[in-house]
């Protein structure tokens, strides 16, 4: 079962972490519409290299499992916080902004301390 989920989790993390990165590229600065994807296509490998690897139960070091969680965590805060607010109340207009100022950022966080304590936790298992 896990080998079919694997390359799936892996594609949706992939599009997740693209959708998240282009979106903000976009609203937040003024590079061009090719940078903006170039940098988006980037966060969105690593993030299907992390996801593949987390799936296989590989050993990761400390910095891709910090970037690597923290950007498919902030990935998904972001989805929700950004989708969710036109999905269940459709009569606000200031909702999107919940996704892009407040579940983001937490999700980043969040998913940054959350890849710490895996990648060490990795450390101190192969130690013993």
């Amino acid at each position: 079962m896990i080998h079919i989920l694997k390359p799936i989790i892996s594609v949706l993390m992939f599009l997740t972490v693209l959708f998240f990165i282009y979106t903000i590229l976009t609203i937040t600065t003024n590079f061009s519409t090719g940078l903006n994807i170039a940098l988006s296509f980037v966060c969105g490998v690593l993030a299907f290299w992390f996801t593949w690897q987390l799936l296989s139960g590989k050993k990761t070091s400390i910095s891709v499992a910090v970037t690597g969680s923290s950007l498919i965590l902030g990935g998904l805060c972001f989805i929700v916080g950004f989708l969710g607010p036109m999905i269940f109340a459709k009569d606000t207009s200031q909702g999107p902004m919940i996704g892009i100022f407040i579940a983001a950022p937490l999700g980043v966080i969040l998913g940054a301390i959350a890849g710490y304590v895996y990648a060490a936790k990795q450390n101190v298992a192969s130690n013993d």
